[in-house]
């Protein structure tokens, strides 16, 4: 998944590899995405985030997705 590195539990730290789950299997504490920031840096850049069509997808190098999104491409802009 691009610039995802893994899951990591925000309770007890705990890391898991890319897969569809959201809750530490140990504690219960809840999985997040970790990134790989210094990649997300060399990739995109807030001008071409913001030459980008106002919807959701115009963060798509934050989202925990792998390649092109399937669904919603006309997603609201909040």
């Amino acid at each position: 998944m691009g610039f995802i590195t893994g899951l990591q539990c925000r309770e007890c730290g705990r890391k898991y590899n890319i897969e569809p789950i959201y809750v530490c299997e140990f504690c219960f504490g809840p999985l997040e995405v970790v990134y790989d920031y210094q990649e997300i840096k060399k990739a995109v850049s807030r001008e071409t985030i913001e030459g980008r069509a106002e919807n959701l997808w115009r963060y798509k190098e934050l989202m925990p997705i792998e390649g092109e999104p399937q669904v919603g491409l006309n997603s609201g802009f909040t």
